[in-house]
């Protein structure tokens, strides 16, 4: 079978600095694989480093674009790996079949400016102040909320054990939060799982289900609670999807803030899930390569088909 492949360093400014654990985010600068298949199947992957979490940068992935453009078998890469994996997988074939799911998704609250008023789950970065100080603000900003919204605070590896258990003691038996996500480094993998195991308050993992190779991986070694599921991040797509549809109700699928090729592949997997996805994407809102469809409540995966896509790819 002969393949037409192509790649295209793809950039987009945030709206505004993304203030996380590892630091301020200001702009995505990701890869895009393109393959055309003989008989005409297109089917896209995407490279996306995300700073503080990926070893390499874009001129070394660019490098590995170049070779699999050239046919050359060099690909070692996580990241590279986890592009080539998607554009095999299933997402990309018989779209026409496929079956619209509405897909309902958190907000990211950067401000109270953004907050969504037709979502009623909203994530919240923490672990970035004085933990006492913004423990105390974040229960003022949760005791404002209505009894219907559902909560997830996302700590990115910030806390140790003391600073977790302030938040546990503050946050136990509060009926609005969710979970508390990656609270602790991605290599205490014990030490939460132990911590899990005396309180109420749930826990979800996020940066460990990609270090440990998947979620599949994470569950061997004993957990057994949520995972939050990046698959720009896993390296097989087809594993990660087969878990999401085998546990769908413990199965968050987010975004690392793809470009609009990446985050529609995102959001069709998705589909196979249950529960509230984390697929914000107003930090791009209004951009001019960005799909109206991607910047809907609820998201309709497979609203943006190839075609569409096809579109996108040929004015960049």
């Amino acid at each position: 079978m002969s393949f037409n492949r192509q790649f295209r360093i793809y950039e987009e400014r945030f709206n505004q600095p993304f203030l996380t654990g590892h630091g301020l985010w200001e702009r995505r600068k990701s890869i895009i694989l393109r393959e055309e298949r003989e008989g005409g199947g297109i089917a896209y992957g995407e490279i996306a480093p995300t700073p503080g979490f990926s070893e390499n940068e874009i001129e070394s992935y660019s490098d590995e674009a170049r070779a699999w453009v050239d046919g050359e078998d060099l690909f070692q890469s996580p990241l590279f790996l986890s592009a080539l994996s998607c554009l095999s997988c299933e997402i990309w074939e018989n779209e026409r079949n496929m079956e619209e799911k509405p897909v309902f998704s958190a907000v990211l609250n950067i401000d109270e400016k953004n907050e969504d008023p037709f979502s009623k789950t909203i994530k919240r970065k923490i672990g970035l102040r004085p933990i006492r100080q913004e423990i105390e603000e974040v229960l003022s900003w949760i005791s404002g909320l209505s009894d219907l919204h559902r909560v997830r605070l996302d700590a990115n590896e910030s806390l140790d054990l003391e600073s977790l258990r302030l938040w546990v003691d503050s946050l136990e038996g509060e009926s609005k939060l969710e979970f508390i996500e990656q609270p602790l480094h991605r290599d205490q993998l014990d030490e939460i799982i132990d911590f899990s195991q005396e309180t109420s308050v749930c826990f979800a993992l996020d940066e460990s289900v990609s270090s440990s190779g998947g979620p599949g991986v994470l569950r061997k070694r004993g957990w057994q609670g949520c995972c939050v599921i990046k698959p720009s991040l896993m390296k097989d797509w087809k594993d990660t999807i087969r878990f999401v549809r085998s546990e769908p109700e413990k199965s968050f699928v987010s975004t690392v803030f793809e470009s609009p090729f990446g985050y529609e592949a995102v959001c069709r997997c998705a589909g196979f899930s249950s529960v509230v996805a984390g697929l914000d994407r107003s930090l791009f809102k209004g951009g001019a390569k960005e799909f109206s469809e991607h910047h809907e409540f609820p998201l309709i995966p497979y609203s943006v088909n190839s075609a569409r896509l096809e579109e996108l790819w040929h004015s960049l």
